[in-house]
């Protein structure tokens, strides 16, 4: 909301494109030592516009600035504008920003209705950097009805020209155009890409952060089983479907959440396969482990492998116990039972958490 020192706002105009507005305009600024900026909301628009600027001032130097040139042709004419080569620069909106010109004091801009709010706010912004005011014209097409939702826009535009004015502005638009559906189905972008829930998920992460709050360490334990479970496509065939059923079941944090939700999928698809009971035993698996402390679990067919999270008030109690067929090997507890059967070994890995279940509880 501070300015920099005397600075003067930008004045702005709406008003439809007539020859003599912009030729006194253009001839105005030149007048006073200025240059003037005219912007095109498309690329196509530069040369039929140039044409046209040329009948209504001969006299004026146009320069010509768009993305499809060559980029070292546009630095050219950005530098030698900028030292005050040409009295206008026509362009698109590439100009909107990080381009300083103290000596544009004047901005034409072609079809303001095809700009948003915070372009249009942008672009009054490249004129009156120095110390005279500076004054941006919008030039709507006189053979163009604008609906009234643009003319509320441009009208902020021309309405809010005080310096600062850009929170006031978005604002306005946040009135015009509404919040949005942050949350909702409709909503494009990262939202459907990424899902709701995980968005929902870090949404409310960053905000914890931004209001300066407490997050805790997050953590899921990693089974190693070599065990084949999920969902098969036969049994749930639209693939959106089945990825929200495996959020809902990494989210499971008790066991009796996971009978609940086992007892939905079951109402909802019908009897459970196989590889969808192995996934939910795998899941109540998890959870024990988490109330463990134990952030990995490997089975394999000579033993099982347990390895703690650093600091696990659990790991310390069972070190103190001497329990059979329990042993430590660095950080890892190895229960000394294997198979090379896969459901043998989930059964074995139930037991080996139940045995450490009863040796910590013994702490």
């Amino acid at each position: 909301a501070t300015p920099p020192f005397l600075r003067q706002p930008t004045r702005a105009v709406v008003a439809a494109f007539e020859n003599g507005l912009v030729r006194e305009a253009l001839q105005r600024e030149r007048g006073r030592g200025g240059q003037s900026l005219f912007v095109c909301p498309r690329i196509e628009d530069i040369e039929p516009m140039r044409v046209r600027l040329a009948s209504i001032s001969p006299d004026l130097a146009i320069l010509i600035a768009h993305g499809k040139m060559p980029a070292s042709e546009m630095d050219d004419i950005m530098v030698g504008f900028a030292d005050g080569n040409g009295d206008v620069l026509l362009a698109t909106n590439i100009i909107e920003s990080g381009l300083d010109l103290p000596n544009a004091n004047t901005i034409c801009v072609w079809r303001p209705d095809r700009f948003g709010l915070a372009q249009l706010h942008q672009l009054r912004g490249r004129v009156g950097r120095g110390r005279r005011r500076g004054i941006a014209y919008l030039l709507t097409d006189p053979d163009d009805k604008l609906s009234a939702a643009t003319q509320k826009r441009l009208r902020t535009v021309e309405t809010l020209d005080r310096l600062g004015a850009g929170f006031a502005i978005s604002a306005r638009d946040l009135d015009l155009r509404g919040a949005g559906d942050l949350l909702g189905e409709e909503q494009a972008g990262h939202v459907k890409l990424i899902g709701l829930r995980l968005y929902q998920y870090l949404l409310e992460r960053a905000l914890k952060t931004a209001r300066g709050e407490q997050i805790e360490d997050e953590w899921a334990p990693d089974l190693r089983l070599g065990l084949v479970a999920g969902f098969p496509a036969d049994y749930v065939p639209e693939e959106e479907v089945r990825l929200n059923l495996y959020a809902r079941v990494a989210e499971l944090a008790s066991e009796d959440e996971i009978a609940d939700f086992q007892d939905e999928v079951a109402d909802r698809f019908g009897p459970l396969p196989q590889s969808v009971v192995r996934l939910f035993e795998l899941a109540l698996l998890k959870c024990r482990c988490y109330t463990l402390g134990i952030w990995r679990l490997d089975a394999g067919p000579q033993a099982i492998a347990a390895t703690f999270r650093p600091y696990s008030d659990v790991k310390e109690r069972l070190r103190e116990q001497n329990a059979q067929e329990v042993q430590w090997r660095g950080e890892r507890l190895i229960y000394s039972h294997g198979s090379e059967d896969t459901d043998e070994r989930l059964s074995l890995a139930t037991r080996f958490l139940d045995r450490l279940d009863k040796i910590s509880s013994l702490g």
